[in-house]
């Protein structure tokens, strides 16, 4: 079945230091408003595909506690949090999720009001128990227009940077997520590689999704630790990786599974963003 990528939500502490790196990176997210629960506010960074990048962090007068969205993540300035997945129909894929065996919990309404005033509503559902609720992708319904939610940011609008490539995903064990994703996903036979920083990777060809375990890579271990079976790095698409290094600091490029990545050049996000361009 079709992934149809959503957006990606990039936990941070400070939502103004964070929009600011994004900024010298080329990437300047639009400020989106504060959510429902009056606890977390977002920016998005939209791409010509209608996927997009959110950062979300607290507002300063937030009470301590679950608001739902990743608290953990955006205390500890985790960046990569979450990944969502777009669906015609959100009540249909809770019920195909139910059928193969896998707790649900929604639809759940969502909203948010941006600054002009405009009401973004939609309907979203999580999928698994434990471990499984991060890995596996949420899913999303619009009740307002997508546009109301996300339209291409003037930074990157028309540029080599198309849309949210590739959630690469830290699991324990390859070959049992694998089979998760394969079964759940009917995703094809995934593609092998070593990758200096993050080991061993598992890519399912055209879908946006990779998996790699840990595997001595110190920062990865620490990252399943504490937060456990989650996203570690956002990559972004591009058809062209020269391109996209003449318009963003990227680092040396580093053969992939099914492709190309480099990482931006940038401490404060180190390897957890980069950029794909795929075989």
């Amino acid at each position: 079945m079709a992934l149809t990528m959503d957006h990606v939500p990039f936990a941070c502490a400070d939502l103004d230091a964070t929009t600011a790196e994004f900024e010298r990176l080329g990437l300047a997210p639009e400020y989106g408003g504060v959510h429902d629960n009056d606890a977390t506010h977002m920016s998005v960074l939209g791409f010509d595909d209608d996927s997009y990048l959110e950062l979300i962090s607290e507002r300063e007068d937030a009470e301590d506690g679950d608001h739902g969205f990743w608290p953990d993540h955006i205390r500890a300035d985790a960046g990569p949090a979450a990944w969502c997945v777009r669906v015609p129909d959100i009540v249909a894929e809770c019920k195909r999720v139910l059928e193969a065996g896998h707790p649900v919990r929604g639809p759940l309404y969502g909203a948010r009001e941006r600054d002009d005033g405009t009401l973004v509503e939609w309907d979203r559902a999580e999928f698994g128990t434990g471990d499984e609720r991060l890995l596996f992708p949420f899913a999303i319904e619009d009740r307002t227009p997508l546009s109301y939610r996300v339209a291409p940011s003037p930074s990157i609008a028309g540029g080599p940077l198309t849309g949210i490539g590739q959630v690469v995903l830290a699991v324990r064990d390859l070959d049992s997520a694998s089979r998760t994703f394969r079964s759940l996903y009917r995703a094809p036979k995934p593609v092998f590689g070593d990758v200096s920083g993050f080991g061993e990777v598992a890519s399912f060809p055209g879908l946006p999704v990779a998996l790699t375990t840990p595997d001595g890579e110190q920062w990865l271990e620490s990252r399943v630790e504490r937060f456990g079976e989650c996203p570690c790095a956002f990559l972004l698409a591009t058809d062209d990786l020269e391109s996209a290094r003449r318009e963003h600091p990227l680092l040396d490029s580093k053969d992939w599974p099914d492709g190309r990545v480099a990482f931006f050049d940038s401490e404060p996000l180190g390897r957890r963003l980069g950029v794909v361009e795929r075989q």
